[in-house]
């Protein structure tokens, strides 16, 4: 009798153990699921913000180039838009140039652009290019005072990074090439090329 009930035992436990086995592995957790990479902070909105720096210029006037180096202090506004790591916008500037050059400067320099970038959280790495507009002025001895705007185009890149949820600083270098302007008689062509260092901040809404 005894042996007749372990043998019943026996085969009871046998059928259950593939039950018990095919809970315990329905109820392991599933592995988690991969996540993407991406941008903590949020880059798009709109900012405004000024800059400074230091412009390389080349000038051909009056038949010969000149070097026209000056100072650039200015404002920027532009708006950006994010998309994972990605953020693109558009942005423009305006600058006063500090020169001293009794023939020729270019007096201002302006620039509407497309921007994009890839953010790493709070640091952007962008590149920049678009339409360019410079004030040339030429005093000529002997021909007077003339004056006029140059229209080109810019492109470069930068950094950018974002210090608080407001507050930005960036670095950032463009060339411009403003094409060329006839001025008249006596004075003719006026072409010019920068090279532009900028460092600026900005308040971003």
């Amino acid at each position: 009798m005894r042996i007749k009930v372990i043998a019943l035992t026996t085969l009871a436990l046998s059928a259950a153990m593939p039950a018990v086995a095919a809970d315990l592995t329905n109820n392991e957790p599933a592995p988690p699921a991969a996540q993407e990479a991406y941008s903590a902070y949020d880059w798009s909105g709109f900012y405004i913000g000024a800059q400074g720096g230091y412009n390389f210029n080349q000038a051909t006037v009056l038949g010969s180039d000149q070097d026209i180096d000056s100072g650039s202090a200015g404002i920027h506004a532009g708006y950006n838009f994010q998309s994972g790591n990605i953020v693109y916008g558009i942005e423009n500037d305006f600058n006063y140039n500090f020169e001293d050059n009794k023939n020729a400067n270019l007096e201002w320099d302006a620039s509407g652009r497309a921007r994009v970038g890839y953010a790493l959280d709070r640091t952007l790495f962008f590149a920049t290019a678009g339409v360019a507009a410079a004030g040339g002025k030429v005093d000529a001895a002997g021909i007077g005072k003339k004056d006029d705007i140059l229209i080109g185009w810019t492109a470069g890149g930068g950094i950018e990074h974002a210090f608080t949820d407001h507050i930005l600083v960036r670095g950032e270098y463009r060339y411009s090439d403003f094409g060329n302007k006839d001025f008249g008689d006596g004075i003719g062509d006026f072409g010019a090329t920068q090279h532009k260092v900028l460092f600026g901040a900005s308040y971003k809404f």
